[in-house]
């Protein structure tokens, strides 16, 4: 019986460790292909596709990447795919919504699940330093990137990131490139990482080493304030000084 119990027990583990991999694997291909169309739409136009924040998150609906104000509440917003298929974006990226959404993500709050919804529709924030919308980034002793010539180390400025469930919000990630802090919390979905698309379209799995980006779902907001070497990283790959 012991031993019988024992070898569950290690096939349950294999399986979970199986279905990580599978979904760390899912959203690294999902950030490419946000990567791929990011790109493709900086080489057919002027100005990269906007990144909107704020009040213009509900209102924008052209040359953004996505819009919508997602949290817990019973919103429509957090389940219309139509907030993902945006003028200016769609034709790049097509009708495949589910690129929007980590695997990893399935978290909803209570009142969601009980209207039977199966998840929100996105995952995935752009760095505030993307050429924002309506707000402006925080520190203006760095750069804004409009154009794709506007990236001074693209290998090393990400684009997009996963963000945390109880996080994410608008469709732009905040955070201080100096290191000092963030206002938006990356995931830890993927072995308390997660994944980046970088401005020359590499995709790279960062796993966080300290605590203060790592936290569990409580649907509610989940940084606890401070700095440590993950959100000095973090910090490192939102910009450049000017």
């Amino acid at each position: 019986m012991a031993t019988a119990s024992l070898l569950i027990g290690v096939l349950l583990g294999t399986g979970s460790s199986t279905r990580t991999a599978s979904e760390a694997a899912g959203c690294q291909n999902n950030l490419r292909q946000l990567s791929q169309a990011w790109l493709n739409h900086a080489a057919d136009n002027p100005l990269l596709i906007g990144n909107p924040a704020g009040g213009s998150a509900n209102a924008a609906k052209d040359d953004v990447w996505a819009v919508g104000w997602l949290g817990w509440g019973t919103s429509s917003v957090n389940t219309n795919t139509s907030n993902i298929q945006t003028a200016g974006f769609a034709p790049y990226i097509g009708s495949a919504t589910g690129v929007f959404r980590c695997p990893s993500d399935r978290f909803l709050a209570p009142v969601q699940r009980k209207l039977g919804w199966r998840y929100r529709v996105r995952s995935y924030s752009m760095n505030g330093y993307v050429r924002p919308i309506e707000l402006s980034t925080f520190d203006q002793r760095y750069r804004e990137f409009k154009r794709q010539s506007d990236f001074l180390l693209p290998s090393e400025t990400f684009v997009f990131t996963d963000e945390h469930p109880d996080s994410i919000n608008d469709p732009w990630f905040g955070a201080y490139p100096d290191g000092s802090g963030v206002a938006d919390v990356p995931a830890s979905f993927h072995g308390r990482g997660a994944g980046f698309s970088f401005a020359d379209g590499h995709v790279e799995l960062h796993r966080w080493r300290g605590s203060l980006l790592v936290n569990p779902v409580r649907f509610s907001y989940a940084y606890r304030g401070g700095s440590d070497e993950d959100v000095v990283w973090l910090g490192n790959r939102l910009s450049q000084r000017r």
